[in-house]
């Protein structure tokens, strides 16, 4: 897939209106949405119920942007011999082929035209798509535990937001509609991840904004992976955030070129997961240089309020969708670290990337935003992540597009719970109980959400957040601290020491307690500078973030 390398690295792009090229696909933007066969008196006509229900629980009002475009100018459009491919009824326009630059130029003179955009040329050369992953094979199952999954090697990408807990009260996002925008599903639905979701009829619809039509389970496997991380239900191998939840599979990336065209094609994707109902966006993509250098995004771009699809992404978020936005995969870039485009966009949420031990993973693009907003918003294990290989084996994958589908399913799970909360109040309980998040930085946002915090925010006075008998000592420190473990007796200890931004600076491999209150003595840090670090307290299968701060 042109721009993702061996480890699904995403590095795509932006806007400028003209190339120097000639293209055949263009955006051809109304003036207006008059002589509209729709009216917002009747909604039903153009919105599904469940979209509908969706708004009236968030008391969302319909206005001028939920109609359609008016058919008449379709209809014109079409007289002059161009073929539609997709619209926007957003930005009220069209994304149009032809081949003949005269047609082109007639219509950017109609009375109802605003404005006629290039967005691709013809592509008479198509590009090799390069392998996408590194795939770790014999991989350990792991061990059966007490929770109602059987999670395996995915525990640790599951279990860094206590979303085992949710699963274990019967929140697993069921009735929530997740719809996922990629470049394509390849292999479905004949992968072991997917026999339950497929089994229960829980993929309710498949639309291709690239060629059209419904064909979707072509042209790449990244969609395939994405979709299992959130998905999967293959017991001891590997389990989503939300195996129960239902599905819309949209194709809006083209895998064999890279042309602002993209972005369009994803505000029409974005505006079906509306119209049916869809809860959740996963937009494990980005964007920032094209093929056609003309139209490439610069880092004054990312300012959430310039680039065609932040727009459109703030706009769907307005719908009472949460959106959730890979950050990229730049971060270690010196021409550009930054996030790309829509994780840029207001009101969403876009996530960067870790590793199981919770470290910083340095190809996960950073903030802020241009406007200095925080950026990434949170982070999820986006390196060395499970999902579901082509040949039905589990490998692991390294990208923000492992990460953000992490996040969209801890939603759902947390949404199923508290239904009755709008968008935005649940992805501020997301945000308010990530780690870090009264001291953000640009590397991991506000950090680490955890779910049964999340839950305690959002009101649940009955969930008690687990927390285990230790005890941390002296707190400020020189060079030596103690953590005392009250009544933990053969259990397996690890600790890790990470500084404020996540990158690891200690590491100790631990040992088992054998005996109750035993004390261990951390020493030898007087090489770590003065600041605040945090503490990382691995017993048997969880993990336990506590502040540190060395004087």
């Amino acid at each position: 897939m042109k721009n993702i390398i061996a480890i699904l690295f995403f590095l795509l792009g932006g806007l400028k209106l003209f190339s120097q090229i000639a293209p055949n696909k263009y955006y051809v933007e109304f003036k207006d949405k008059n002589n509209n066969q729709f009216s917002l008196e009747n909604p039903q006509q153009f919105l599904s119920t469940r979209s509908l229900e969706r708004r009236a629980r968030q008391g969302i009002t319909l206005d001028m942007s939920d109609l359609p475009v008016s058919k008449i100018y379709i209809d014109s459009l079409l007289s002059y011999g161009v073929e539609i491919l997709n619209t926007t009824k957003w930005f009220n326009g069209a994304t149009i082929y032809s081949e003949d630059s005269e047609i082109i130029s007639t219509i950017q003179n109609l009375g109802f035209i605003n404005n006629v955009v290039k967005l691709q040329p013809d592509q008479s050369n198509k590009k090799q798509v390069p392998s996408e992953y590194f795939v770790e094979q014999n991989i350990k199952k792991g061990i059966k535990s007490e929770n109602y999954y059987d999670y395996g090697p995915s525990w640790n990408q599951v279990s860094m937001h206590s979303t085992q807990y949710l699963h274990n009260e019967g929140y697993r996002g069921a009735g929530i509609m997740i719809a996922i925008t990629d470049a394509g599903f390849t292999g479905l639905p004949n992968l072991p991840a997917f026999d339950s979701v497929y089994n229960s009829n829980r993929v309710i619809a498949t639309r291709n904004f690239v060629y059209g039509g419904t064909e979707v389970y072509s042209y790449s496997t990244h969609g395939t992976r994405v979709f299992s991380i959130i998905a999967g239900n293959y017991p001891g191998n590997l389990i989503g955030t939300a195996p129960e939840a239902d599905f819309v599979l949209l194709m809006s990336e083209d895998p064999d070129s890279e042309y602002i065209i993209e972005e369009y094609n994803w505000i029409s994707a974005a505006e079906f997961a509306d119209s049916i109902g869809a809860d959740i966006i996963n937009v494990s993509l980005g964007y920032l240089n094209f093929d056609d250098s003309t139209q490439n995004h610069t880092y004054q771009d990312l300012d959430g309020e310039t680039t065609p699809i932040a727009i459109a992404a703030k706009t769907a978020a307005s719908k009472g969708m949460i959106i959730v936005c890979a950050a990229a995969n730049s971060g270690d870039s010196p021409a550009h670290p930054y996030i790309n485009t829509p994780g840029d966009a207001k009101d969403v949420l876009t996530a960067g990337a870790i590793w199981s031990d919770l470290s910083y993973a340095s190809f996960s693009s950073i903030g802020p935003s241009y406007d200095g907003r925080v950026k990434p918003d949170v982070v999820a294990m986006g390196a060395g992540t499970y999902n579901q290989n082509l040949d039905g084996s589990i490998g692991t994958g390294n990208g923000t597009s492992f990460s953000a589908p992490l996040i969209s399913g801890i939603i759902a799970c947390l949404w199923q719970k508290f239904p009755e909360k709008t968008n935005y109040e649940i992805m501020d309980a997301i945000v308010k109980s990530s780690h870090l998040f009264l001291e953000p930085n640009n590397y991991l946002g506000y950090g680490i959400p955890n779910l049964l915090l999340a839950s305690t925010i959002l009101g649940d006075e009955n969930v008690k957040i687990e927390t285990p008998d230790i005890q941390i000592f002296p707190n400020p420190f020189i060079d030596t601290f103690n953590i005392k473990l009250n009544n933990k007796t053969g259990q397996k200890v690890q600790i890790m020491i990470h500084d404020i931004t996540g990158r690891r600076s200690y590491f100790w491999m631990g040992t088992t307690c054998n005996e109750p209150n035993q004390t261990i003595t951390i020493s030898d840090l007087e090489n770590l500078k003065a600041g605040i670090y945090m503490v990382i307290v691995k017993i048997d299968e969880l993990q336990f973030i506590n502040k540190l701060y060395k004087q």
